[in-house]
């Protein structure tokens, strides 16, 4: 089962190795995975009109976390920041539909230290329409450059929705 775990959370992290990374004029430091590099590679990623490009990713029953963005804080830019912002775009065809967009700090031994999620809920988006979702984590207690952040979208549900436009922001 660990194994099973292992192998899916490679998988992800592979989904966004697809990732755009680029520095911004206000100083964020920015991976944005819109899903064009991944087509063809993932079954879970969908050529068609998304919010953005001709590619977008369905969360499905099959799937209780999305793509993930994990990294060591001292491999994204080398200087400390103060916060990270994770925004995306959701689209949830059933008005029951509902997720987490989720941000976690790990210490090296492989334990959470924080986590901090927000509700993404289909009753509150509108049904079958792109609608962009954030949530923001200060680090003032949490970084350090051998502790580890994830962002993912959970679905506990394992209902099905999509995605796109998925961006990691470190703010100085």
């Amino acid at each position: 089962m660990k194994g099973q775990v292992l192998v899916f959370c490679l998988f992800l992290s592979l989904v966004f190795s697809a990732c755009d990374s680029r520095s911004e004029p206000n100083g964020k430091y920015a991976f944005l995975n819109d899903f064009e590099g991944g087509f063809g590679y993932f079954p879970n990623v969908i050529l068609g009109v998304g919010h953005s490009g001709k590619a977008y990713f369905q969360m499905d029953e099959t799937m209780e976390f999305g793509p993930t963005f994990t990294q060591t804080f001292k491999n994204v830019y080398g200087r400390p920041f103060s916060k990270i912002n994770y925004s995306g775009y959701v689209m949830m065809p059933d008005p029951h539909n509902m997720a987490f967009l989720t941000v976690q700090v790990w210490d090296t031994t492989g334990s959470p230290l924080k986590i901090v999620q927000t509700e993404i809920n289909a009753a509150n988006l509108g049904a079958n329409r792109w609608k962009e979702v954030s949530i923001e984590l200060p680090l003032a207690d949490w970084y350090a450059p051998d502790r580890q952040v994830r962002c993912f979208v959970h679905n506990p549900g394992k209902q099905t929705f999509f995605l796109d436009d998925l961006k990691v922001e470190f703010i100085p």
